[in-house]
């Protein structure tokens, strides 16, 4: 990973990447309080979620062992999820959202998960670094084996979503059809198929073995289709070099000596490949149709949460929260923050991380208040952890981590922090809601 150190000293230097600004996370001489967080935090490090028949089809190379069970937390992910949670508490604390020394109050900080392994951990990881050795909880829905509705409403029953109106919403959202998706991609796809080795694998062998050409952008249709949970999910060859990608991605994040089998290497490559990654989820999760069906609760949480302690409170919080909260912590997935992306409008390209949702990556909502006017804004950031942070353990730091502040559309998008004012964010998360979706 040594072609990302040369980027190091650029940590502290403004730039605008898509939209993205980078600033550090320190700024002096503020005319703003900071009131209120709400932080939408993806898990860490995890292994492969499953391990398919197909997996072996498609390589002739073998795919190394984990050290834990599929889909589960590794400890190398809990301790890089506690060096994120470190962050938060320096940055809190330097904001005056959290006391400088001691255990917050109870009540000040409330974290709940998604019913995974993964989820849960994390989410005892963050708490632990931000707040170590301080007794408090983190909370999730008591039956572990029945879905969430707060952050799957699809998959829980609340809503479903229609199989026509979503190809529409997607080939809308591509601006051409479905079947036009491996030619646009082409290049990363060619280049998934020789770190794969696919023209050598045993699928392939069965192929020329009937004097058929198997080429790897081909061997499948780019299709979507409901699963029988109700997800609305993309088949293929894009949505396979998707999984592979991440799982690249989490072979880095993991520390494991032979990532990719050593046929990954250099900014650029990283970034091509995982460009398959961010269209999957750009389709997927953050089309407009299937990210208000999927987004909703969480959504209605957070705005919520940042005003549970206004009178002109117009979105609720299902969470018992404390009058005291500062700090809720929703601890779930890379696809629920993309579908957040998704009904809000907010695209953003990563500095040194070149998934877009990476593990531990955090979407920020912040409340803040202007000191002379009293008049509310909001402003969100994306925080992770850089695939050089993630790779070698690294510990982060105030001074030399960016915050991307996002531009939210439709908003004035005031200063270096892109301010919202409330009430335009309100109307904005009211305009988002699917009705039939809440919980």
């Amino acid at each position: 990973m040594a072609f990302i150190n040369h980027y190091q000293n650029l940590f502290a230097q403004i730039l605008i990447i898509a939209g993205f600004i980078v600033f550090p996370v320190v700024a002096k001489g503020t005319e703003y309080t900071l009131q209120q967080v709400v932080i939408l935090s993806r898990h860490g490090v995890r292994s492969p979620i499953k391990h398919s028949k197909l997996l072996n089809e498609i390589t002739p190379s073998s795919w190394p062992q984990w050290p834990v069970k599929p889909g589960y937390l590794t400890p190398r992910g809990k301790l890089l999820m506690t060096l994120m949670g470190e962050f938060y508490g320096d940055y809190f604390r330097n904001k005056g959202l959290l006391a400088e020394h001691g255990c917050p109050a109870n009540g000040t900080v409330y974290v709940q998960t998604d019913v995974d392994q993964r989820t849960i951990l994390s989410g005892w990881a963050l708490l632990s670094g931000m707040t170590p050795h301080c007794r408090f909880k983190i909370h999730h829905q008591e039956n572990l084996k029945r879905i969430d509705p707060l952050f799957h409403p699809v998959e829980a029953g609340i809503c479903e979503l229609n199989k026509e109106k979503a190809l529409n919403a997607i080939e809308e959202r591509l601006g051409a059809p479905l079947q036009t998706l491996s030619k646009r991609y082409a290049s990363p796809l060619a280049q998934m198929s020789k770190i794969l080795k696919f023209d050598r694998s045993p699928y392939c062998e069965k192929m020329h073995k009937m004097q058929k050409s198997c080429d790897f952008a081909t061997f499948l249709s780019n299709k979507i289709y409901i699963n029988n949970k109700g997800t609305i999910l993309l088949r293929g060859p894009v949505s396979l070099s998707s999984t592979f990608a991440e799982i690249f991605l989490l072979q880095n994040s993991q520390g494991m000596p032979d990532v990719a089998w050593h046929r990954l290497k250099g900014e650029a490559n990283w970034e091509s490949l995982l460009s398959l990654h961010n269209a999957q989820f750009d389709l997927m999760a953050k089309t407009f149709y299937i990210s208000r069906h999927e987004g909703t609760p969480l959504l209605e949480e957070i705005g919520g949460a940042l005003t549970h302690q206004m009178k002109q409170q117009r979105i609720f919080s299902t969470l018992p929260l404390s009058a005291h909260n500062r700090v809720l912590f929703l601890v779930g997935h890379d696809v629920n923050i993309a579908n957040i992306a998704g009904m809000l409008g907010l695209n953003w390209q990563l500095l040194q991380q070149p998934d877009n949702t990476p593990p531990g990556g955090g979407l920020v909502f912040e409340l803040w208040q202007k000191m002379d006017d009293h008049k509310h804004y909001i402003s969100i950031k994306m925080f992770y952890q850089t695939m050089v942070q993630l790779r070698n353990k690294q510990k982060m730091d105030l001074w030399l981590n960016p915050a991307g502040m996002l531009s939210i559309p439709g908003c004035d998008n005031m200063g270096k922090d892109k301010l919202c004012r409330l009430e335009k964010f309100q109307k904005k998360l009211q305009q988002a809601i699917e009705p039939i979706c809440r919980i």
